[in-house]
This record gives C-alpha cells, structure tokens and sequence, in this order.
C-alpha cells in the first residue's frame, strides 16, 4: 500500500507543478471515517484563495479520472495550509521573518520541552533568532519541536 501512496504523492504533486502557478504544502492520502480522502494542500507567497483551491481541485480531479491513478472511491480535497500554519518547509521559516510564531522547543539531551511566543528575527537553516519580552534568543532548527505561525490582528483603535 506505501509503494501506491508514494506514486500516488509523487504523481499528484508532479501534476501541480506541472499544471498551476502553486507549491505542495502538503500531501497525503489517508482513511477517514471508513473512507479514503486525498488531501492536498497548495501554497504560494501571496497565499492562497477559494479560487485557488477549485481550481486545482477541478483540474485535478480531471487528471485523476483521466489516468486511473487512484483504484476506489476517493473524496479530494485542496485547502490552503492557513494563517496559522505550523512551520514544515524551509520556505515557511523564511516567508514569516518578522512574524510572531509559537515555539514548542526540545532538548534531546535533557529531554526538557519549552513552548513560548516570540517573533522570528533571523532564520537560517544553521540558526534561528528570535525576538520574545525576554529579549533575543538564538537556538539551532534542529531544537525546534514545532513552529506555528501566530494570526496578529491590527491594534484597535481607542475610541474618543
């Protein structure tokens, strides 16, 4: 079953690349509820919109009836990976330079785990500073547990 998922995968996203103006955020192709979903999450810089997501998803779904990849009854879905996506690409480090992110950090050689807020000043794969009401802090890609991207609503404005 993985060798078919894998081609599955790999069939999929080399579809996308081909086809749309969009990266694979993610891929996979799982049972829910007793039934098989094909979930397939796009990205770009700018983001991604409903239209986005039907468009590939009208599109793929022809590619899939056409070349049979899939032997049973699927349901496909195309979604963004959100505001507040967790951190899997080294694009998704790069892209939130400046943004607030959850931090969720663990120490294998102490087996201790830490999970704050604080706003990515720096990233590199070798290194990653940050910015939290402590002040700076510098930690290696390879301590981070878990990334997530913080949605910062504007400040209100006060009323007079």
């Amino acid at each position: 079953m993985s060798e078919s998922v894998d081609k599955i995968k790999a069939d999929v996203k080399a579809f996308v690349a081909n086809s749309f103006p969009y990266e694979i955020f993610d891929i996979t192709y799982k049972p829910v509820h007793g039934h098989m979903v094909l979930e397939v999450t796009i990205d770009t810089p700018d983001g991604v919109t409903v239209e986005d997501c039907e468009k590939v998803s009208r599109g793929l779904s022809d590619y899939l009836d056409e070349v049979d990849l899939i032997h049973q009854a699927f349901t496909l879905e195309v979604s963004s990976p959100g505001v507040e996506r967790v951190f899997r690409r080294q694009v998704d480090y790069e892209r939130h330079v400046g943004r607030l992110v959850r931090w969720t950090l663990f120490d294998e050689s102490t087996g201790r785990k830490e999970a704050f807020q604080a706003r990515l000043q720096e990233f590199s794969p070798d290194r990653i500073v940050v910015r939290s009401e402590k002040g700076l802090r510098e930690f290696p890609l390879t301590s981070v547990k878990e990334a997530k991207a913080i949605l910062e609503f504007p400040p209100r404005m006060q009323r007079g």
